[in-house]
């Protein structure tokens, strides 16, 4: 419609020509009448027969053209009101100027727009007495304190018309204006309301800004961590490592090494020589099966790098795939081992050494204050009575029964318990067990770290990474699926349906004139009515798998994996049932007295070849033809 206005204002109307021409060929046949009527009465002899016949045949002439010019008149007043009529629905706000860039109309979208301009504008002003008095109103911001300015570089703009370009309007509103002067020198002014989508390029700007700040924070924090971090992608190529990790690896040059797969960083390590001490001798195997269970290890995996460096590496893997390495030195526990007797005494960590009988046999200082016992308590009682009681058992076998065997073979174990302070308050502790000989005797040397704070750390850590994962995940007004999961859940459905061969729907949803609503109720009421939506929504499905998005604005998503397009349309019923039972009052609606919602299905299996978003689009084709069938009901793309 827009398109057709526009080119109708830009083009000569034929109707016009027409008729221009048939009223020339009449006056002439008039003129041509009238002196055949003046010859006869001047010169009698002419008055005879055949010049009345041809005057006869004149005003016959006459007649045709008479009607021909009546019917082109009528069919000219039906185009212009049809262009009119084209020009009034038009959703852009129009303004049409003429030759001499006199003000001729504006159409009701560009009153509504400009609604304080409109009430001042009158037919036949020039252009610089409407700029003028649209500066005064003060509604256009980027004019405020410079208006003269403004005024020459808008007529200028004018006299050139150009690319479109955008204005502020007060009350932050933005207007992409396209100017154009068409070949007959009419000026033609278009307005679109492009608000929105400032506001979204806005907030999107501002997002990336935060995501940035946050990305580089992560940064700084870890690679100030006293741990070494790595952290690999889903593929298991590296993202990052921090300082700590850089200084353990001088073999990698970590800033070319972005990018590659661990398994290539391995092979590196293992040409530079620089794999653990226990793989000496059998690299090959020893990498093999470290390949095996990269990622799969619950527990820490403890190795003896150069120059006597121990290492426990802690792998875990994130619900996005992604893998992070923890590894901590604990190189100082390790050396330990041969100078037990030296350091018990000094030691700032708790140490015990027991006998394989479980008979406490010494503890240090640091034991003594980490516990709350003296040493004569400890001696007196044996280990069983630090542990809780259901762990006790676990505690005794743990460090008396099961470990010697196991620490002959390997030389040290790790494992955390839950003691009682003889204060009575709980403590995690880390006991690494270690075997040392003293002569003859076999004794076993216990390295009590207390986790507790650390553990609680985790936990409100753990806690925070969780509330975290759902906050990035999930609409905070709605709190469904917000639009990053919706697009993330439909690749990896898209790719499942096509590897299956099974079916996928999804439908898009958008709430009947939800602008007229929030403009009546106002936007807490608005809120309140998109929460409402979101609840008739989640309860139309029934199924774990299916997934309820916001997308935007008041457009939802619903994804339903391995559904067939009767049941995508049994769901769509449901949505529109379930919304009528909630009646949403909605007063100014035109199509019901409560909350509708117009929805564009799509159904069946991927195509190869095309991509999840073109399903999307599918889908939003299919809501606009929804609107334009008249809202309030589901259309099935085709």
């Amino acid at each position: 419609m827009r398109a057709m206005a526009i080119d109708a204002l830009r083009s000569d109307t034929p109707s016009t020509d027409t008729v221009s021409r048939w009223g020339a060929v009449a006056s002439l046949c008039t003129v041509l009448d009238l002196g055949l009527l003046l010859t006869a009465t001047w010169w009698p002899v002419l008055n005879s027969q055949w010049l009345v016949a041809l005057h006869l045949l004149t005003l016959a002439a006459m007649v045709a053209l008479l009607f021909v010019l009546l019917r082109d008149r009528q069919q000219l007043l039906v185009a212009r009101r049809q262009l009119r009529d084209g020009i009034d629905a038009m959703e852009e706000g129009l303004v049409l100027y003429d030759d001499q860039d006199r003000l001729v109309t504006f159409n009701p979208a560009f009153a509504r727009q400009y609604d304080h301009h409109a009430r001042i504008w009158r037919a036949g002003m020039s252009y610089e007495d409407m700029l003028r008095a649209s500066v005064a109103t003060g509604m256009i911001v980027e004019a405020v304190g410079r208006e003269e300015a403004w005024i020459r570089r808008r007529m200028d703009m004018h006299r050139h018309p150009g690319e479109p370009w955008l204005q502020e309007l007060a009350g932050e509103r933005w207007m992409r204006v396209h100017e154009h002067r068409t070949a007959t020198g009419a000026y033609i002014s278009l307005r679109t309301d492009v608000t929105e989508l400032m506001r979204i390029q806005h907030e999107l700007t501002k997002a990336r800004e935060q995501a940035q700040r946050d990305r580089q924070l992560l940064e700084r924090a870890v690679d100030a961590m006293p741990a070494g971090i790595e952290i690999y992608d889903e593929q298991d190529r590296l993202l990052m490592a921090n300082r700590r990790m850089i200084a353990w690896q001088p073999h990698l040059n970590y800033e070319s090494a972005r990018g590659e797969t661990f398994e290539t960083l391995a092979y590196r390590t293992m040409a530079a020589g620089a794999l653990p001490s226990d793989a000496l001798g059998r690299e090959e195997e020893w990498l093999a099966a470290r390949l095996a269970r990269r990622g799969r290890r619950d527990e820490p995996m403890l190795s003896e790098l150069s120059e006597g460096l121990w290492i426990k590496t802690y792998e875990t893997r994130t619900p996005e795939g992604y893998l992070v390495a923890v590894r901590q030195d604990v190189t100082d526990l390790i050396a330990a081992q041969s100078q037990l007797q030296a350091i018990i005494g000094t030691a700032g960590v708790a140490i015990l050494t027991m006998s394989l009988d479980g008979q406490i046999l010494s503890a240090n200082p640091a034991a003594e204050r980490l516990l709350g016992y003296t040493q004569a308590h400890l001696q007196e009682d044996g280990i069983g009575m630090l542990a809780e009681p259901q762990e006790r058992g676990a505690l005794l076998s743990f460090l008396l029964e099961d470990t010697s065997d196991a620490l002959h073979a390997h030389g040290s174990l790790i494992r955390e318990f839950h003691l009682v302070h003889h204060g009575g308050r709980e403590l995690i502790v880390q006991f690494s067990a270690s075997q040392v000989r003293g002569g003859q005797q076999r004794l076993v040397v216990a390295v009590l770290l207390d986790l507790t704070e650390r553990k609680q750390f985790e936990n409100e850590l753990q806690l925070a990474n969780a509330q975290l994962r759902r906050l990035s995940t999930t609409d905070a007004l709605t709190e469904l699926a917000n639009r990053r999961l919706l697009m993330q859940r439909l690749e990896q459905e898209w790719h499942r349906s096509q590897r299956a061969l099974s079916a996928l729907s999804l439908m898009v949803i958008d709430v009947d004139h939800f602008k007229l609503f929030n403009d009546h109720y106002g936007h807490q009421a608005g809120d309140a009515c998109l929460r409402r939506v979101a609840s008739a929504l989640r309860d139309s499905v029934n199924r774990n798998t299916d997934l309820v998005a916001r997308y935007g604005g008041e457009e939802f998503v619903l994804l339903l994996p391995q559904t067939e397009i009767e049941g995508a349309k049994a769901v769509a019923q449901r949505c529109h049932e379930v919304l009528e039972a909630a009646a949403i009052e909605h007063a100014l609606s035109p199509l019901s007295e409560h909350v509708t919602i117009s929805i564009g299905v799509v159904s069946g299996q991927p195509p190869r070849g095309s991509s999840a978003s073109q399903w999307l689009t599918r889908a939003d084709l299919a809501l606009y033809q929804a609107k334009a069938q008249g809202r309030n009901r589901s259309v099935v793309a085709d």
